[in-house]
């Protein structure tokens, strides 16, 4: 029996290199040399975050042949180090792993090529697979606890992108610049996630990695997964009984989600060294009419707010200390869940802190600007060291003179505001520029309204 076992498995391990008989390079981890790759003279892997158990798994179907795996818990992983293969990953290169995860809700890190600086990289996301925040699929056939053949590959002089779930393309595109490619530090960092959004992983087992120095064929990623289906004997999911239906709770400690409603999860963090901002004001703006429709702040850099779908939407972030910064948000689908992140600079004062908008004609302050305002004074109350510049601005509708007064009176009209909130009159400084700096040209109403407005800045105080 011992010989017949000693056969099967060596039968196991040509079948895994099958494959990759005719690869001009390749490195091959099943876990049966620990983290060394079955090829001699190649880099060990890395255990990332904490240590995981390599055991023996009885293969499906047998009742005595196994394959070794690598048990890793939540937020941990393992890394190659392409500086010790002499740049194995630097040009075309295609990375293929066969495992499965515990847990497929929301987003699951499968590899980030910027060794934790950086949320870009690809996830598992509902089951779908999802490069951020480029490139999504349709739902694949991934399920929690079930083992999935996964292949990433990008082409060096195309720049293209294909991912794959048991051998069929799920997903296609040009990477717009490096971000599928290993940075400065020449890791490649598979399953535990980056220090950007934080945890968002899954522990899970993985059975097989193998790395080639080349874009692999369609009909080559389908043979390989072929053969391990067949070598793995992986059994198919049965289908799942409708669960009871849960008894309402006495208390909820959450408030439900609107299935109506996407979720934007955002985080706000410093740019400097990735230290989460706390206390950050958020606003979020429909794009379409700069309408305000949601106010929150960040805890612990987070921050959750629920949106109609099928819009775009501007969010914008501020803190002490920091310049103020804006991303773009569009909803496609009821219940998604989108991520928005938010790099924060040190303060500069180069920029508006602020910009508040007017109807044409009119210098009466609109009820949506309200908001923006009363955080304008919450924050230069804490800020006693800044002053208040107010620029106001119109479009190009009327006469020089009659915009230069319109745009003096709008000044005054935030300036007046600002002291009945309590910041005295002498921090606050203003003048009105009528037409004379636009910000967009005024060559329709939609960038006519970009110019009704005033800029609040903030200088030092002068001592």
């Amino acid at each position: 029996m011992i010989n017949k076992k000693n056969a099967l498995r060596a039968m196991l391990s040509m079948l895994l290199a099958t494959p990759a008989l005719h690869a001009q390079n390749q490195w091959t981890y099943d876990f049966n040399n620990g983290f060394a790759p079955i090829e001699s003279g190649g880099p060990s892997l890395k255990p990332l975050g904490q240590p995981g158990e390599i055991i023996k798994e009885q293969i499906p179907g047998s009742d005595y042949l196994s394959r070794s795996i690598y048990v890793f818990e939540k937020n941990s992983g393992l890394q190659f180090n392409n500086a010790e293969t002499k740049g194995f990953l630097s040009k075309s290169f295609t990375v293929e792993i066969y495992f499965k995860m515990t847990e497929l809700d929301s987003w699951k890190r499968v590899l980030d090529f910027k060794n934790r600086k950086s949320d870009y990289g690809t996830y598992i996301y509902n089951g779908k697979l999802n490069f951020y925040d480029f490139a999504v699929s349709e739902k694949a056939p991934v399920r929690a606890n079930q083992y999935v053949h996964y292949v990433y590959s990008r082409d060096h002089e195309t720049k293209t992108i294909k991912m794959y779930i048991n051998g069929l393309s799920k997903v296609e595109f040009k990477d717009p610049g490096t971000e599928g490619i290993l940075d400065v530090d020449q890791v490649l960092n598979i399953f535990q996630d980056d220090l950007i959004a934080g945890n968002e992983s899954s522990g899970g087992t993985v059975a097989l990695i193998r790395l080639y120095d080349r874009v692999m064929t369609p009909v080559f990623v389908r043979r390989s997964y072929q053969t391990i289906a067949r070598t793995f004997k992986e059994p198919v999911a049965k289908k799942e009984e409708p669960a009871e239906a849960p008894k309402p709770a006495e208390e909820s400690l959450e408030p439900a989600r609107n299935k109506n409603l996407a979720m934007v999860t955002g985080r706000v963090y410093d740019g400097r060294n990735l230290r989460p901002v706390n206390d950050a004001e958020v606003h979020v703006r429909k794009s379409a009419n700069d309408s305000l429709v949601a106010h929150t702040k960040t805890v612990d850099g987070v921050y959750n707010v629920e949106l109609p779908p099928h819009e775009t939407y501007r969010i914008t972030a501020q803190a002490d200390g920091f310049q103020s910064r804006n991303v773009t948000v569009r909803t496609n689908n009821r219940f998604e869940e989108i991520k928005a992140l938010m790099n924060m600079s040190p303060e500069t004062h180069s920029t508006p802190l602020s910009t508040l908008y007017f109807s044409q004609g009119t210098e009466v302050l609109e009820d949506s600007a309200l908001t923006d305002l009363d955080s304008i004074v919450s924050y230069f109350q804490k800020r006693q060291d800044l002053r208040i510049v107010l620029k106001g601005h119109t479009d190009n509708t009327g006469s020089f003179e009659k915009n230069l007064e319109l745009s003096n009176k709008r000044v005054e009209t935030i300036k007046a505001y600002l002291i009945g909130k309590g910041i005295i009159a002498d921090r606050i400084e203003g003048s009105g520029y009528g037409s004379a700096q636009p910000r967009r040209m005024n060559q329709s109403e939609a960038m006519k309204k970009s110019n009704r407005r005033v800029e609040v800045w903030a200088e030092p105080v002068k001592r």
